[in-house]
């Protein structure tokens, strides 16, 4: 299946900028990760900002959290945060923050 970003942003790096050197799903496990690829909820990173280093995304939850809202928010300008829920198992967004 090839993967897309509801925010059009696989060519380059969302924290840094560099050209993106990998496709991160932003939810992930074993059944986020296809609910992420289907619903374009892939970043591009470059290898330091993903895995290569203590503050990338995966080992620096604020990172993480910082996607998982940013994508959370572009999604929910086009559909609910019940439909979002129903995909993901719950919110990253507080109550009013759209």
């Amino acid at each position: 299946m090839k993967r897309y970003s509801i925010m059009n942003n696989l060519d380059k790096c969302f924290f840094c900028g560099r050209p993106a050197e990998c496709i991160h799903e932003v939810y992930f496990g074993t059944a986020n990760r296809r609910i992420s690829i289907e619903n374009g909820f892939c970043v591009g990173l470059c290898h330091k900002e993903h895995n290569m280093s203590d503050s990338s995304v995966h080992n620096n939850r604020s990172m993480d959290l910082e996607l998982k809202r940013a994508y959370q928010k572009e999604y929910e300008k086009n559909h609910t945060r019940e439909e979002f829920i129903k995909l993901i198992g719950k919110s990253y967004l507080r109550r009013k923050e759209r």
